[in-house]
């Protein structure tokens, strides 16, 4: 039988994709853009602004990272991103688009300064400049003046229009001439996340630019996102996955298998990777009655959200949950509960991604659970067919 995979994010399509390399059938069901449209282009299994991640990648997410192809393959040690914000931060993976900074440590990174609203070149390279990490390793940054092809007034573009420049291979050859050219010609460049919307634009830039270069991580909604749901559809169109556009409503255990409304015919398991309170997979819904004040799963299951390991109705007052009370932390922790294998109290049902309770929100968290979910739906209907 089919397994059902609902949710096109970092969980849903890592779910996919594992259960398809065991050779199960899968349909993959979702609406339209989620939390994962949202990433930065950092791939973390626990929250960064703690000591880096030193834990290495398990052998079948880094193949699953390298199947999608917008990713740099993971080293054994965290790399170090810069923020708009001028913070450098670490990660234990990255969209290959971004300039890891590590290998970079101890030499001068030029900052290209394209005189754009909201990018401040200058300013910027003396934040990361003065930042421990920067000084720690003797890394020092500088501003540098850069006209883009056919002039600055490119450089006023929204930030989506401006990275789609570079998926035109003419234009992307001309910024790569223009870079190769600047200051020089030999120190590393940083940019905005402004090399294109498609996984292997940024390869054709530093081809032509001849010297290490990439993004800051992009701002929620930015090319990251882009860049991943691009990899993921043209990975679903090569991978024989069926895909099915379509909210789901209900989920409805049979002797048979699940119905799920809308979509025809039984499913073996069903994994719910919907998102969580971001994603659109859980709702606060607010209302003038108890019931109409709490958090809900956006679809009908025969599952309880919890928070703090109780019932989420039972953190509530007599109007309902209050999220002040409850503090703003709870959007992050409400979930379901499931075990090593993320599967819910109903059997037959999985969870993964940010629709768990208590796990940390961040992507690569997602992949490994939705690695997980594939590999307990595998284990479990060979437990029924031996």
């Amino acid at each position: 039988m089919t397994v059902l995979v609902i949710g096109g994010g970092f969980a849903g399509v890592a779910a996919a994709w594992a259960l398809g390399r065991r050779g199960r059938e899968v349909l993959l069901a979702w609406q339209g853009p989620g939390a994962s449209a949202l990433y930065s282009g950092a791939l973390d299994r626990q929250q960064w602004d703690g000591p880096a991640d030193p834990r290495p990648v398990s052998r079948d997410v880094e193949e699953f990272l390298q199947t999608l192809d917008c990713w740099a393959p993971p080293g054994t040690l965290p790399v170090r991103l810069a923020t708009s914000g001028g913070l450098l931060r670490p990660a234990r993976c990255r969209d290959r688009a971004l300039l890891d900074l590590e290998p970079l440590r101890g030499r001068r990174i030029d900052v290209v300064d394209i005189a754009r609203p909201g990018w401040d070149a200058v300013e910027l390279a003396r934040a990361w400049s003065v930042s421990h990490w920067a000084r720690q390793t003797r890394t020092q940054f500088r501003a540098l003046g850069v006209v883009l092809p056919e002039g600055e007034s490119l450089s006023s573009l929204p930030e989506g229009e401006l990275a789609a420049r570079a998926d035109d291979p003419v234009w992307a050859n001309a910024l790569g001439d223009v870079l190769a050219a600047a200051g020089d010609g030999e120190a590393p460049l940083l940019c905005g996340p402004w090399l294109g919307l498609l996984p292997g634009s940024v390869e054709r830039v530093r081809a032509r630019a001849r010297r290490p270069l990439g993004e800051t991580l992009s701002a929620p909604g930015g090319p990251a996102g882009f860049r991943f749901e691009a990899a993921r559809d043209a990975w679903l169109a090569r991978s024989g996955v069926r895909v099915q556009r379509g909210l789901a409503e209900r989920v409805l255990p049979t002797p048979g298998g699940f119905q799920v409304e809308p979509f025809s015919g039984l499913f073996s398991e069903v994994v719910l990777a919907l998102g969580g309170v971001v994603g659109g997979g859980i709702r606060f819904l607010a209302g003038p009655v108890p019931a109409g004040r709490t958090f809900a799963l956006s679809l009908a299951a025969p599952l309880t959200l919890r928070l703090g390991g109780r019932e989420v109705t039972l953190e509530s007052g007599v109007l309902g949950a209050d999220l002040q009370s409850l503090g703003r932390s709870s959007i992050e922790q409400v979930g379901l509960l499931v075990d090593d294998d993320q599967l819910t109290q109903s059997p037959g049902l999985f969870a993964a991604g940010e629709l768990v309770a208590d796990r940390p929100r961040t992507a690569l968290e997602a992949i490994y659970a939705g690695i997980s979910a594939a590999r307990g739906a595998c284990r479990g209907r060979a437990s029924i067919n031996p």
